[in-house]
């Protein structure tokens, strides 16, 4: 690994030419002959320690399983991100961005179905099956990373719309846990933002940030590696969203006073089993 000194001329590609549709804009086999994209390959490492802290507290606190599988589906994301920016190869790709379909279709079922006496359980499950399997036949076949961000996009603002329903409904009943909704959804509303404006700069300016990473000290340079930027905060942001859904279901079952929102360095919210005395 080459951290410090100038950039060096990219090594032959270790997992062969890159057969992904797309090609970020980090520098590829620049930093690890064996990992095209070190910086955005690495950072994935914050997929896995929420996820794996967040089925560590599910257990815990013995919450419903469809939060593990929820934990489970973003551990699943952050694995096939790491093989797709390691290798650049179009299997990787897939591995990457369709657990992000399935994934987030856990968490709309968890929004739909906060409420156990709401909804029919099989119709919820069957439609996002059905939505899934969409996507998937569709993207495989027209291979347009467009159609995967639109497809992904609607499913963001479905739950979003969702969680503010259940706001408006909470804030009249609860104040406690209004605000702690209302915390943690700018937290991960935030989060996303944030890592979708750097992704798009990235995008849009990439000539123009790699020329200037060309020009710093190469320390300097991986503080502008834009796309990585966008693994931390999207990692931050399904957390908290799955975190919230937690949440939001101790409260339509009317059991949240048995628990209690804590907080890592002040920021990462958490659920814990309330003790004696608090």
């Amino acid at each position: 690994m080459k951290f410090g000194g100038p950039l060096p001329e990219p090594s032959e590609p270790y997992w062969g030419q890159a057969t992904s549709t797309i090609d970020w804009c980090e520098e590829n086999y620049v930093v690890c002959k064996y990992i095209a994209e070190f910086w955005n390959t690495s950072t994935n490492l914050v997929f896995f320690a929420l996820a794996i802290f967040g089925m560590y507290k599910v257990r815990a606190t013995r919450q419903e399983n469809r939060f593990l599988f929820c934990y489970v589906a973003m551990l699943v994301v952050g694995l096939g991100s790491w093989l797709f920016h390691m290798t650049l190869q179009y299997q990787w790709q897939l591995a990457d961005e369709l657990p992000m379909v399935y994934g987030t279709c856990i968490c709309i079922y968890c929004a739909l179905q906060a409420d156990a006496k709401v909804g029919s359980d099989i119709y919820v499950s069957l439609g996002l099956f059905g939505y899934s399997a969409v996507v998937t036949l569709v993207y495989v076949q027209i291979r347009k990373p467009v159609f995967h961000q639109v497809a992904y996009g609607l499913e963001v603002a479905m739950i979003l719309v969702r969680n503010m329903m259940h706001q408006i409904e909470i804030r009249r009943t609860n104040a406690r846990a209004y605000s702690e909704l209302v915390h943690m959804f700018w937290l991960g509303v935030g989060s996303f933002g944030v890592a979708f404006v750097l992704w798009n700069i990235d995008n849009i300016f990439c000539n123009d940030l790699r020329a200037l990473r060309a020009a710093l000290p190469a320390a300097l340079g991986p503080l502008f590696q834009l796309h990585a930027y966008w693994h931390i905060g999207t990692a931050l942001g399904c957390y908290v969203s799955i975190v919230y859904q937690q949440y939001l279901r101790l409260v339509k079952l009317g059991t949240a006073d048995r628990f209690c929102m804590r907080r890592l360095a002040f920021v990462v919210p958490y659920i814990d089993r309330r003790k004696k005395g608090e």
